[in-house]
């Protein structure tokens, strides 16, 4: 499999808020950055996120890749209801870092700006 298409897989499993699958795009020891909750590893990052989410959608604007091979950049439309009943709806870019020779997500920067 493609890394592109982990980082469609992952994508498409974050709307549907299906944990096994996300996780499934990671490295066991994976980590992600995220300007709501910090760096954190996958499994509490994913499982506080899921917890804290009423509904969540993911389009996917266009993937760009590193020279290197090992990273891709995601452009996507990010719609996220809360528990709280707080929403935002931001142009999102989310930063995959791979491993070499792996097809799973080592790390993952989500970078926005909330409009």
């Amino acid at each position: 499999m493609a890394r592109s298409d982990t980082v469609k897989r992952y994508l498409r499993a974050m709307e549907a808020g299906d944990l096994a699958t996300v996780m499934g795009c990671f490295e066991q020891d994976g980590t992600v950055m995220s300007p709501v909750y910090g760096e954190v590893p996958v499994g509490p990052f994913y499982e506080t996120l899921f917890a804290d989410t009423v509904e969540a959608r993911v389009g996917l604007r266009e993937l760009y890749f590193s020279e290197d091979g090992d990273g891709i950049a995601a452009h996507i439309d990010y719609i996220w209801e809360r528990q709280d009943g707080s929403r935002m709806h931001v142009d999102m870019v989310d930063l995959f870092r791979f491993r070499p020779d792996s097809e799973r997500i080592g790390h993952l920067s989500i970078v926005f700006k909330p409009s």
